[in-house]
């Protein structure tokens, strides 16, 4: 019994090292093509800050033809219920982002693109909750779908880890409509 105890809980920490520790030293830039194709689609699953309760969203990312623009549409934001539009567009080698909710001011960020792994992230300096940051969005493959984590550093702060600020679960709406390349 103590063994598993332990076990159980030594699983529950390098879990929790792996998603919050940045490990982009062995990651490499990433084309923004393949970042773009391989989001398109209509995706559905639950979303949730740090110590809330998880809502039901549907995603729907959009790559444009010339594999140069994404457009993500997330049903409801997990403070109101308008949705949420996420514009990632390339610019020279950074991804860039504009990020609107209805409510708020609109956000701008730049971005560099990292593939690991099979994951896609963008990490990129700015600012959250009036505090800079160094901003992560990381999509993980999750079956044929995606789990896509929003995470955290905060530059006046002697932390030196990312911490969870959102995740979306992305499954597909039906795997006929949306085969993961």
């Amino acid at each position: 019994m103590i063994s598993s105890y332990f076990r159980l809980n030594f699983v529950s920490c390098a879990i929790a090292l792996c998603v919050f520790i940045p490990q982009l030293s062995w990651a490499e830039k990433a084309n923004f093509g393949n970042f773009c194709t391989a989001l398109a689609g209509h995706w559905q699953g639950s979303a949730a800050k740090l110590k809330q309760h998880p809502t039901q969203v549907s995603v729907q990312a959009i790559c444009s033809a010339d594999q140069q623009q994404l457009l993500v549409s997330v049903s409801s934001n997990a403070n109101h219920n308008l949705s949420e539009t996420w514009w990632f567009r390339r610019r020279g080698e950074s991804a860039f982002l504009i990020y609107f909710d209805g409510v708020n001011e609109d956000k701008s960020q730049s971005f560099s693109l990292y593939r690991q792994y099979g994951s896609y992230t963008l990490l990129g300096e700015g600012e959250l909750n009036k505090r800079p940051a160094l901003i992560q969005l990381r999509f993980e493959p999750k079956g044929n779908g995606w789990l896509w984590l929003q995470n955290v550093q905060y530059l006046d702060d002697d932390t030196d880890r990312y911490l969870f600020y959102r995740g979306i679960d992305m499954m597909p709406v039906s795997l006929a409509e949306n085969p993961r390349n």
